[in-house]
């Protein structure tokens, strides 16, 4: 008997060096070809499962999700369609089962939350897509599904909104301060904001009021304009009448896209051209701003370059700082606002929800306009505005 070898395999220190050395290069790529085997199988399946719903076979689809999760129930991919499909076909309360095991498993799988999130506010469970929402929210801020359901919800809450704001202007020249003070209310819809403003300025020995009526419909998750146009009473600091538009559109991985367009009536009327960037990278946001304004003689760029950290639970209070060349205000809307200086502007802004209905902004800026023949001026901004909601 001791003639015969053992059919036992030999332990790992008996066998060569050589096959030592190359076994484990060996069961390294059988562990990756067996791993990515799994991978296109639960591929195929969910990629069979969508063909099936979109061809009217739902029932089908389900059935083969159903036998899929029973053998691979880890799989949060296909458990996240099988989720879907139930929502779509009205079974809330099943689908709510199948999305919260996947949050259970893997808590930062957003699109399972946007999906209950979806869920909730289609059952009416208003406090639990809130929560989802700001969840969402705290995590991605630039999120267009959160966003989208955050202002339906706030539409279906609280509509109604009413906000003040004083701003201050001065100078090193010991030239007269400025004065701005404005006042709004707005009512936000199902389908956007809309928003009439009063703006009061007292600036080089002038007086003039701005009315203006602002709108901000969101076409769909990611796709929403702003829509801007007034008129001043008096029409020695503001323009005949202001138009603006401009129109934001998400194009996926944190980054969003804009451009518009700004028309200042003065007697002398002033084009304004737009464009923007911003990319959300976790809790922050990078901005950056163009306009351009076209002359006669020469061309004007301004560039507003800004940084915003978002804080606090529900995902819309932020602190920011912000650097601009050109115009040293970021939204022009009269005299002072849009001629053609070669400022520099350093600002810092903190927008804070301090209570579920109650907002405060706080914004203190300086900026260094070079003047011909003439020492440069400072000119320093502080302005503070609150809302309330209701």
């Amino acid at each position: 008997m001791s003639d015969i070898p053992s059919l036992h395999p030999a332990p790992a220190s008996l066998l060569p060096g050589a096959f030592r050395r190359r076994g484990t290069p060996i069961v390294v790529a059988l562990v990756m070809l067996a791993a990515a085997a799994s991978a296109q199988a639960q591929d195929d399946v969910i990629a069979a499962a969508r063909a099936m719903s979109a061809s009217g076979q739902r029932p089908k689809a389900l059935a083969m999700l159903e036998g899929h999760l029973t053998e691979a129930p880890r799989d949060v991919d296909a458990r996240l369609v099988y989720g879907l499909m139930l929502s779509w076909d009205g079974r809330y309360d099943d689908a709510r089962v199948e999305l919260r095991r996947i949050l259970v498993q893997t808590p930062e799988y957003k699109d399972a939350r946007v999906a209950l999130m979806n869920v909730e506010w289609w059952t009416g469970h208003n406090a639990e897509a809130t929560d989802l929402a700001a969840q969402i929210l705290t995590r991605d801020p630039g999120d267009p599904e959160a966003r989208l359901m955050k202002q339906r919800l706030d539409a279906r809450r609280r509509p109604w909104s009413v906000s003040t704001g004083y701003s201050l202007d001065s100078f090193n020249d010991d030239g007269d301060p400025w004065h701005e003070f404005e006042t709004s209310i707005g009512f936000e819809t199902p389908r956007g904001s809309v928003i009439v403003r009063g703006t009061n300025a007292t600036r080089f020995g002038y007086r003039d009021q701005l009315v203006e009526f602002e709108a901000y419909p969101s076409l769909r998750a990611g796709t929403y304009a702003y829509i801007a146009i007034g008129g001043a009473t008096r029409r020695d600091l503001f323009p005949e009448y202001r138009a603006a538009f401009d129109l934001y559109q998400s194009v996926g991985h944190g980054l969003e896209l804009s451009g518009g367009y700004r028309r200042l009536q003065f007697s002398t009327p002033v084009s304004i051209y737009s464009g923007s960037a911003t990319k959300y990278v976790g809790q922050w946001a990078l901005m950056e701003r163009v306009y351009f304004v076209p002359g006669d003689e020469s061309n004007s760029w301004s560039f507003h370059t800004e940084s915003r950290r978002y804080v606090g639970s529900a995902g819309t209070s932020y602190v920011a700082a912000t650097y601009s060349h050109g115009f040293n205000r970021e939204e022009p809307l009269g005299v002072g606002d849009s001629i053609r200086l070669r400022s520099n502007t350093v600002r810092g802004q903190a927008s804070l929800d301090v209570t579920p209905r109650n907002q405060v902004r706080v914004t203190v800026s300086t900026s260094r306009q070079e003047r011909v023949l003439r020492t440069p001026m400072w000119q320093t901004t502080v302005s503070v505005s609150t809302a309330y909601r209701f």
